[in-house]
């Protein structure tokens, strides 16, 4: 395998990472100014200094910075590199954290650390890796800069090659960890590239990926990326006091049961190609009194992560609705049950107790709870509902979700409907799924060569490489590739109470470009022990990419 590539990847890479940039930081907004001055210092970009620039994100409270690099040839084909470049906060290596990001003073340090602290079956596993030589730690050097280092090598190869043919396209995002406003914005943007000239063939997004064994799962390219809802449910329950427990109905225990019901639940994991999503699980789970007293909750709000392979919005809001309504069945049946054995004991103790109501809990769309508020307050409500979440979003310090349970209160509140009942919508942001189309010849072309390249690389390394359905990662693929249908869309939109002009991005007009994912490899996202397989990233990674971008911008 050439080697060619080993020694410009890893100074890349190790000068990225020590480059600070955690989302939602002054470091996240300098990052850009620094890529553009380390690619200015190239002697294409001196001689061709209007193809590198940066753009600010639109519509985002906070000042950060996509960054183009163009490197062009002859023609007017274009293949899209993209990575993301912030990176999650480095807190949690402790008395490390000065080190975070300098991956070779950190090497052996953690390497120190593990080997006097190690208790757990994964940290023996990360002192294990980096006492072989072959794993490089640091905040980001797997998620991802690696992968943008590995497109950096390429586009500068591909720039010093007098004879190139094509052109290759640089995208730098931010914001990746939070909601994407990088690459929301980078997408209205590659559009405008298009219509202006470049004829966009392929994108191939550089995001890491994990492995658990030997590599060969790592050592993959993904034709697809899984889709991202956020199902909130809003529980409206019938207070009482807490003597008085069977007069009530709490919207914690409701909540709870729904919880209990839907996390992990299998029907929830979709499945694609032969390859199973990650089931849901719940990222937020609280009542909403605002104090405390005696009487039991009123109202609670969960959140939770829903990954698709192939089910569009309207399936999964359609097979939530189905789980939520058996969970609440099973909720009451299993409270009448409670009931009977109290009031039974009480008898036995000649203190009879008088029997609770007989619940009903309706499970409704948020969709249908506007309808309704529509119908009992007049239509005025849906400006008055839009005027809401406009004014929460600019009072700043609100997330998406935050806005999304505020909205189904208010529209709740004015719906005339009562409770029990439970309120399902999604509450943030929807990463679409993103696939290659079996119809379409530049997407098919496209998995063709991946499929090629990816299997000579196998055969002349000798080592294991897979070409897989999906990355189980939420990834901005989601923005480049978009599968939505209009009726998915639809629903999304109209049961997503904190969507509108703040989301800037146009979901039934989205990209569809051809896109696969093709990254490093490592383990431990996020945590101190984050390590990149450094050979892979360095030498066999940037070949791939080089192989499979020659192929499409020479085959006209």
């Amino acid at each position: 395998m050439p080697s060619r590539w080993h020694d410009r990847t890893r100074s890349l890479t190790l000068a990225l990472v020590q480059q600070p940039s955690v989302t939602d930081t002054p470091g996240e907004r300098d990052f850009a100014f620094f890529l553009r001055e380390l690619l200015a210092r190239h002697p294409y970009f001196q001689a061709h200094p209007h193809d590198l620039w940066l753009e600010r994100t639109q519509g985002d409270p906070r000042e950060r910075y996509n960054l183009f690099a163009l490197v062009r040839g002859s023609g007017a084909r274009t293949v899209v590199l993209a990575g993301h470049y912030d990176v999650v906060s480095t807190a949690n290596y402790t008395e490390l954290e000065p080190w975070a990001c300098d991956p070779e003073a950190l090497l052996p340090r953690l390497r120190e650390w593990l080997g006097a602290n190690a208790r757990s079956e994964s940290d023996r596993k990360a002192l294990e890796d980096l006492e072989t030589g072959e794993f490089l730690p640091g905040r980001g050097v797997l998620d991802m800069k690696s992968g943008i280092a590995a497109g950096l090598a390429v586009l500068l190869e591909h720039a010093e090659d007098p004879g190139r043919v094509g052109n290759l396209l640089l995208l730098a995002t931010p914001d990746e960890e939070n909601s994407s406003h990088g690459m929301r914005s980078a997408a209205v943007r590659l559009r405008e590239l298009a219509e202006g000239g470049l004829e966009l063939v392929a994108a191939l997004n550089l995001d890491a990926t994990n492995d658990a064994g030997d590599g060969t799962l790592g050592r993959a390219a993904y034709l697809g990326s899984v889709g991202k809802l956020l199902p909130g449910v809003l529980v409206i329950g019938r207070e009482t006091h807490a003597a008085y427990p069977l007069d009530g109905l709490g919207a914690a225990y409701l909540a709870a049961a729904i919880t209990y019901r839907l996390e992990a639940h299998p029907d929830l994991a979709d499945e694609a190609e032969g390859e199973v999503a990650p089931p849901p699980v719940c990222l937020q789970h609280l009542d909403l009194k605002t104090h405390y007293d005696v009487t039991t909750p009123g109202r609670a709000w969960c959140v939770y992560n829903q990954l698709s392979a192939r089910r569009s919005p309207l399936e999964v809001l359609e097979l939530w609705r189905r789980l939520v309504r058996e969970a609440v069945e099973g909720a009451l049946e299993e409270w009448s049950r409670r009931q009977r054995v109290l009031l039974e004991r009480a008898a036995a103790l000649g203190r009879p107790l008088s029997p609770g109501p007989g619940w009903q809990v309706g499970v409704y769309t948020f969709a249908e709870v506007l309808r309704a508020a529509r119908e009992h307050s007049g239509e005025e409500v849906v400006e008055r509902l839009a005027a809401l979440r406009d004014e929460l979003f600019a009072q700043g310090g609100a997330t998406p979700t935050q806005v999304s349970r505020r909205l189904c209160e208010w529209a709740w509140d004015h719906s005339g409907l009562t409770g029990p009942a439970v309120v399902l919508a999604f509450g943030s942001l929807h990463y679409p799924i993103a696939a290659l189309e079996p119809a379409d010849p530049a997407h098919q072309r496209l998995r063709r060569v991946v499929e090629e390249e990816v299997g000579r690389m196998a055969r002349e390394t000798g080592l294991g490489f897979s070409v897989r359905p999906f990355f189980t990662g939420i990834s901005d693929l989601s923005f480049l590739a978009s599968a939505d249908s209009a009726e998915g869309v639809a629903a999304m939109q109209a049961n997503t109470p904190s969507f509108g002009p703040a989301w800037r991005f146009d979901f039934a007009g989205a990209l569809r470009l051809p896109a696969v994912n093709i990254g490093p490899w490592g383990r431990d996202f996020h945590q101190f022990t984050e390590r990149l397989h450094a050979p892979y990233a360095f030498e066999h990674l940037p070949e791939l990419l080089w192989r499979v971008s020659r192929r499409l911008l020479g085959e006209g």
